[in-house]
């Protein structure tokens, strides 16, 4: 059923968790339309009040054919939280990765397989088959709506599922309008101050050829973070020690500040016609942009092999070192970076809708366009004397734990303790361009069991490519930093809330003197003073043709009814990429160009049944059939030997002799699932629900990363990192979810005026590594990336002048990545088992308000991650378990104030 809903302009109303953030707005209506799940019927809800603006989502969601969560914007450039991706963390199921001052990596019941749409369309930046939801600002979109289950009539979903950005529509308003809002934000970590900004103007026009309407928005948003880390080498040493043994203990403790300076603009226009009632005409375009400006550093403190130690403190029953201290034995050696990268977006698109009697015809077409540039620039340096003594604690007891190291008797500020040791610059380009098109009839039966017939067909043509450059040189001796045309600095905030005790202050070069002096460093190290040109690294093109055949039935089984959907969706896809073998030998780097086509087709069935028990009771069953596409670049035919290593010239049948290689396969299978969804729903008031759902997902071919050594008869022993497919996996779990306002038989006003929400996901989850790794790690494991558990909790207060809201949100551990390890029993140049990083469990709360002073202005305030929880991961080195952390990252906090507006 499409609902068209009539919004009531409101500020900060949390409409997808039932957290309403502002107060009323009475004199603007803004049209909403839910997603298009059948288009026999149509209803409208005034809603006058911000409490009231939750009913949106909730009839979305149950009014939907498909298994669906929305979230509705309350006022114009008004969702809960500052990205979309923000926003979609409070919903059921969903969960999000918080790095680089935002959320990101949006996760569908744990999986990263998504198709994105706008307004329908499929949008992708560079070379990639998805945008960055992170890249939508929440002040361009009118709706969110994430899929759990999919049906014939879109645009196949990924095996997560699929989620539908919606922009406004100038008719969709009813005069006039123009809205906007200034923030002011501060970074806790980097102690920095940016903006977010947005103006939306929309007109609309009653002329002698129909109603005709025409909006443009544009919108500014800055994230300055910084990420700073204690990093635990995961490289582990061995060595005798008199009287204690064996030990093994880790070869660094890193210090890394991992910092940017981001900005996205954002521009779109809609134009709509509408010369009757049966006809309508429209046009859009959307620009998006990204642009960062990236400056980390990170200062190595090595353990050292040959180090002297004392204070030797093992963890109880074991030869890990927990604790010691270190003099001489090596030096430390650092990186400053700068980079600099940013995306270009464009999509114009145009189409009709034709709706008479029984009959429903739309038709699109769309041509997307974009591109990804990155280039970056890595400046290396190290101490000129042997390390001072330095006391390491690899798993300390205060504060959040992890790793630390504290130079004890040397000046790490003294431009005369370092010389720079190298210089490597690289970049890259990603370009996508693609036209697709389509077209959709909807036949409206009327009565008996079969009351529509849909069908459509689909075409696109995809072409896309990458190119990159890499070089490097090392510097010679006596570069020391007084010497260099360079300008220095020591200081960096971070680490704030950090209770350890940690060397936090070293010296590094400024970025801007870097990129300054570019010409005469790249000449200390024997570069050429222009850097090297692009070298295409794939290009190709990717076609798929689809077409779809769904009924919807509806009949009576006395005081109940049911309702659902049966259709089938064929996708044909044809890709040809071209590539590049490329090998280095002395110096001299040979290619070979390398090709492969694919063909393959996809049978999507989809059905699904709701048995509507009584008019707040429904129970629904759902079985669809998804598959997701590998990405070029993993299907890329390409494979990049690199130079061999030192070793080699000694003795080629040295362990240590290897040859590290990079590469794509152009073997994968795309990633296929067969997915069973179950829901109970209570909907017991039109703002409050009960929820409870299961679901399993039946999964063939994830697609990972690994690396395995080769050995290859021209080349010897290669060390080969690429894409492979993994064998069966699972995932099946439940959900449930909560929301109501406190509105029960004799509550006082006030009372009335608060509200709750809560949801939680179990996931088990599991699937066979590749055979390449499945030997060190046999069995089925984990995936990557999924949290068993994931909650959401949130309380919030809404009246006429005042609103606010406080929102949880927590994810239990999960695997990062598998990969071999180098097991120091072993020999550290012999690859070990197959083993995860482990990503700890925590949780982050949310804080926002609202003060309306007057109808058209707004004052708001948030503060993102108020408790400011450090993130920590640990890995075990070998099989037999032992263990030791690997990063611990103090992450942002976020503080905003603004004003909205809007007449």
């Amino acid at each position: 059923m499409q609902n068209r809903v009539i919004l009531a302009c409101t500020t900060s109303a949390f409409a997808l968790v039932a957290i309403p953030t502002g107060a009323m707005a009475q004199d603007e209506t803004v049209t909403v339309e839910s997603p298009p799940d059948d288009t026999s019927q149509s209803e409208e809800i005034v809603i006058t009040a911000i409490q009231r603006s939750i009913e949106t989502s909730q009839s979305i969601k149950r009014e939907s054919d498909q298994i669906v969560e929305s979230i509705v914007a309350e006022d114009i450039g008004k969702l809960p939280d500052v990205t979309a991706t923000e926003s979609l963390a409070r919903l059921t199921g969903v969960q999000v990765d918080y790095a680089n001052g935002t959320a990101a990596g949006t996760r569908i019941r744990g999986l990263p397989n998504i198709t994105t749409t706008y307004n329908g369309r499929q949008l992708f930046t560079g070379q990639g088959r998805s945008v960055a939801l992170q890249d939508f600002p929440s002040s361009s979109i009118a709706r969110l709506d994430v899929y759990k289950s999919g049906s014939a009539d879109l645009i196949e979903p990924g095996i997560a599922g699929l989620i539908d950005v919606r922009a406004r529509k100038p008719l969709n308003f009813r005069g006039d309008r123009i809205a906007g809002g200034l923030n002011g934000v501060h970074w806790h970590q980097s102690q920095k101050f940016g903006i977010d900004a947005n103006l939306l103007v929309s007109k609309r026009w009653k002329t002698g050829i129909g109603d005709i309407g025409f909006l443009v928005e544009g919108s500014y948003t800055e994230i300055k973070f910084l990420d700073s880390s204690r990093n635990v080498s995961q490289q582990i040493l061995q060595r005798e020690v008199a009287g204690l043994g064996t030990i093994r203990y880790p070869s660094f403790v890193n210090i890394n500040y991992n910092t940017a300076d981001r900005s996205r603009p954002s521009v779109a226009t809609a134009l709509q016609w509408r010369p009757t009632t049966e006809l309508e005409f429209y046009a859009d375009f959307l620009f998006q942009g990204y642009r960062n400006t990236g400056f980390g550093r990170n200062l190595q403190v090595n353990s050292g092999q040959r180090a002297n130690l004392s204070d030797v403190v093992l963890i109880p029953g074991t030869d890990q070192v927990k604790s010691m201290t270190a003099s001489a034995g090596g030096f430390p050696t650092g990186v400053q970076r700068a980079i600099d990268a940013h995306t270009d977006t464009y999509q114009a698109g145009t189409g009709f809708i034709w709706d008479r009697d029984r009959l429903e015809i739309t038709g699109d077409v769309a041509f997307t366009d974009s591109t990804f540039t990155q280039n970056g620039l890595n400046f290396n340096f190290g101490g000129i004397v042997p390390q001072a003594t330095r006391a390491f604690d690899f798993d300390i007891d205060s504060g959040v734990g992890g790793g630390t190291v504290v130079v004890l008797d040397d000046d790490l500020t003294d431009p005369a303790r370092y010389r720079m040791t190298g210089l490597g610059q690289n970049g890259s380009r990603n370009h996508g361009r693609d036209w697709q098109g389509r077209l959709d009839l909807d036949y409206r039966l009327g009565s008996g069991m079969l009351t529509n017939l849909q069908t459509g067909i689909r075409f696109n043509t995809r072409d896309f490519d990458q190119s990159n450059y890499t070089e490097s040189g090392v510097a010679p001796g006596g570069q020391f930093f007084p010497l260099l045309p360079l300008e220095y600095t020591g200081t960096s905030p971070g680490f704030r809330g950090d209770d350890a005790r940690i060397t936090r202050t070293f010296l590094t070069p400024t970025p801007d003197s870097l990129l300054a002096n570019l010409p005469a460093l790249r000449d200390i190290v024997g570069l050429p003073a222009e850097r090297a040109p692009l070298e295409e690294v794939f290009f190709g093109n990717e076609k798929a043709y689809a077409g779809y055949l769904q009924g919807r039935y509806a009949f009576d089984l006395g005081m109940m009814t049911v309702d659902g959907l049966v259709g089938l969706r064929a996708v044909h896809t044809e890709n040809e990429i071209n590539g590049f073998d490329r090998s280095t030998t002395g110096g001299v780097t040979t290619t070979v160009p390398v090709s492969n086509n694919n063909s393959y087709t996809d049978f999507l069935p989809n059905a699904s049944a709701r048995l509507r028990i009584t008019p707040e009771l429904q129970f629904r069953l759902a079985y669809t059939e998804t598959r997701s596409r590998p990405g070029f670049g993993d299907l890329n035919p390409s494979l990049t030997i690199g130079a061999p290593s030192t070793t080699c010239n000694i003795d080629p049948n040295d362990p240590d002799c290897v040859r590290v290689s990079t590469g794509g396969n152009a073997e994968l299978d795309p990633v296929r699932s067969q997915n069973y969804d179950a829901s109970l729903e209570w909907y017991f008031t039109r703002s409050g629900s009960l929820t409870f759902g299961a679901f399993n997902r039946e999964v063939t071919g994830f697609v990972s990363n690994f690396t395995s050594d080769v050995e290859d008869a021209e080349f010897g022993r290669l060390r080969v990192t690429r894409p492979f497919n993994g064998g069966d996996g699972r995932l099946r779990g439940i959900e449930t979810a909560f929301r109501s306002f406190l509105r029960f038989p004799g509550a006082p006003d006030w009372v009335r005026n608060f509200g709750v929400m809560a949801n939680y996901t179990y996931i088990d989850h599991e699937s066979e590594l590749p055979q390449e790794l499945a030997e060190t790690l046999p069995g089925k494991q984990r995936l990557a990336g999924i949290s068993n558990h994931i909650a959401n909790a949130g309380i919030f207060y809404d009246s006429r002048f005042f609103s606010a809201r406080a929102s949880y949100n927590y994810r239990s551990n999960y695997v990062v990545r598998y990969s071999r390890v180098n097991d120091p029993a072993l020999g550290n140049a012999v690859l070990g088992p197959t083993l995860p990083i482990i990503e700890d469990g925590r949780g982050t709360l949310d804080i926002n308000g609202t003060i309306d002073p007057t109808r058209n202005v707004t004052l708001a305030f948030s503060i993102a991650n108020l408790l400011g929880a450090a993130a920590t991961n640990h890995r075990q080195f070998n099989q037999e378990g032992q263990v030791y952390p690997w990063q611990t990252r103090f992450l942002e906090t976020v503080y905003r104030v603004g004003v909205r507006f809007r007449f």
